[in-house]
C-alpha cells in the first residue's frame, strides 16, 4: 500500500506565442490575446495550489521557439516561484519548439524546477511528506534527437511504487504534427510504465487506460484550428495505484466552430438572428470566445452568402452587439456550398484550380508517389507502414477543399 498523491499534467504552453490570422477586436480583447498564453499558465499555477498537488508535470514546449522573449521566461519563472512557495515540484521535458540546446536562460529557475537531461533518460523521485510515491522518467529533446523514439529508451525500476514517464513525442500518426519522437502504442505497452504523460500533439486525448497514455493537449489555442476547451489534467493516484483523471479548462480565450445550414435560413434577418443564437449558446461569463461559422447547404441566401463582402458585413453587425468585457466574436464565416465542388460550375480561377489538382490524382498509386517523394516520408522510417490508403485519400480531399476555400477569399490560413 502506497501513499495517494495528485499531480497536474500539462504541456505545449508555447509561452509568448502570438495569435495567428486575427484582426483587431478592440483594445481590451487585443490585450487579452497578447497575454493569453501567460494567463493560461497562471491559471494552471492557481489550480495546482488550489488542488494541493504534489507536482506539475510539463511535457515540452514551454516556450514557442528558440528565440523566445525574455518576457516569456519571466512569466514561467514567476509561476514556478509561486509553486515553490507551496512546496509544489515542477518537472519538465523540453520539446521540439524549445529543445535543450536552445534554452539560454536569462533568469535562474527556482529550486523546485527539475529539467530532464537530453543526453540520457533521467529519473527523479516524486516525494510526498518525505516519502517516495513515484519514479519520474524522461528525456528532453535536442536538435540531434528530435526524430528518435525517446520512449523506447525508458526502463523503470522494479522497486518503483508507481512509475510515470514524461515524453514529448508522437504516438502513431497524427495529421498536422511532425513525427517528433515517434513511437507506437505497442512499444509503449511493452514497457512497465503505469502512466505515460505525452506532449506535442495539441489535441487532448486518453489513448489508453492500461497503461494510461495521455495527451493533455495545449493549454491555450492559438488559432481557429485549435477549437474547444484547452487546459490540463489533474490526476489522482490512489494508494493501490488506480488512476483517475479530470480535465480543467485553463485557456484565457477559447476558439469555437459552428455550422449553419442555409436551407434553414430564409432571409438576412433570419441569418443575423441565427448568428446571434449561435453566439448565445457559447457565451460564458468569464472568457471570450472567437467563433468560426461554416455555411453549408443551399437556400435563398446561397448566392448572397458567396459574396465575401456580404459575409464581412454580417460579421461587423455581430461585433457591434458585443459591449462587455467578455464576448463572443465571429472571426470568420466560411462558405462551403455544394455548387463549388464540380469543375463545370466553378468560376474562373477556382475552375482552373480544380481541373489542375484533379488531373494530378489518377489513383491511389499517384498519391503514394507524391507522398513518398516528400522528405518527411524518409523521417517516418518503419512507421511509414502505418500510413493507409484511406489516410492518403482523406488528405487529398482535404487539400482540394482547402484550396477552393482559400481561392474564394477566406481570410484564414491553416
Amino acid at each position: 500500500m502506497g501513499i495517494p498523491f495528485r499531480f497536474i499534467q500539462c504541456g505545449d504552453l508555447h509561452l509568448g506565442a502570438p495569435f495567428r490570422y486575427l484582426k483587431s477586436f478592440g483594445r481590451s480583447l487585443d490585450a487579452a490575446m497578447v497575454r493569453a498564453t501567460y494567463t493560461s499558465f497562471q491559471n494552471i499555477v492557481n489550480l495546482a495550489i488550489r488542488q494541493r498537488v504534489a507536482a506539475v508535470l510539463i511535457t515540452g514546449d514551454v516556450y514557442d521557439g528558440v528565440d523566445h522573449p525574455l518576457e516569456a521566461e519571466m512569466h514561467f519563472v514567476r509561476g514556478c516561484e509561486s509553486l515553490d512557495k507551496e512546496q509544489i515540484a515542477v518537472y519538465v521535458v523540453q520539446g521540439n519548439h524549445d529543445p535543450a540546446d536552445s534554452w539560454k536562460r536569462h533568469m535562474p529557475l527556482p529550486k523546485n524546477v527539475h529539467i530532464f537531461s537530453s543526453e540520457r533518460v533521467e529519473r527523479f523521485s516524486l516525494l510526498v511528506r518525505g516519502q517516495e510515491v513515484a519514479g519520474l522518467y524522461g528525456r528532453s529533446i535536442d536538435h540531434s534527437t528530435q526524430y528518435e523514439d525517446m520512449a523506447s529508451t525508458i526502463h523503470p525500476l522494479r522497486s518503483d511504487p508507481f512509475s510515470i514517464a514524461l515524453v514529448h513525442g508522437t504516438v502513431g500518426i497524427h495529421e498536422g504534427h511532425d513525427q517528433t519522437g515517434p513511437c507506437t502504442l505497442e512499444s509503449l505497452r511493452s514497457i512497465p510504465i503505469q502512466y505515460w504523460a505525452f506532449g506535442h500533439v495539441h489535441k487532448r486525448q486518453i489513448i489508453s487506460d492500461h497503461p494510461y497514455i495521455v495527451y493533455a493537449g495545449n493549454t491555450q489555442g492559438l488559432h481557429r484550428g485549435e477549437s474547444g476547451p484547452k487546459g490540463c489534467y489533474v490526476v489522482d493516484v490512489s494508494s493501490r495505484g488506480t488512476v483517475e483523471t479530470q480535465f480543467y479548462e485553463t485557456n484565457a480565450i477559447r476558439f469555437a466552430e459552428e455550422t449553419i445550414d442555409l436551407g434553414q435560413v430564409k432571409s438576412v434577418l433570419e441569418m443575423l438572428e441565427m448568428l446571434r443564437h449561435k453566439k448565445e449558446m457559447l457565451r460564458k461569463s468569464n472568457i471570450s470566445i472567437l467563433l468560426s461559422i461554416r455555411l453549408i447547404g443551399a437556400g435563398p441566401l446561397s448566392e448572397m452568402a458567396r459574396d465575401s463582402k456580404v459575409r464581412a458585413t454580417w460579421i461587423e453587425e455581430s461585433h457591434a452587439e458585443e459591449t462587455g468585457k467578455y464576448g463572443v466574436y465571429i472571426i470568420g464565416i466560411d462558405c462551403e456550398l455544394g455548387s463549388i465542388s464540380h469543375p463545370s460550375i466553378a468560376p474562373g480561377m477556382i475552375r482552373d484550380y480544380v481541373k489542375a489538382i484533379d488531373s494530378m490524382h489518377t489513383g491511389i498509386e499517384a498519391l503514394e508517389m507524391i507522398v513518398k517523394a516528400r522528405p518527411e516520408w524518409k523521417r517516418l522510417g518503419t512507421h511509414s507502414r502505418l500510413v493507409t490508403e484511406a489516410m492518403l485519400q482523406s488528405a487529398y480531399e482535404k487539400a482540394r477543399r482547402d484550396g477552393v476555400r482559400l481561392l474564394q477569399g477566406n481570410d484564414h490560413e491553416d
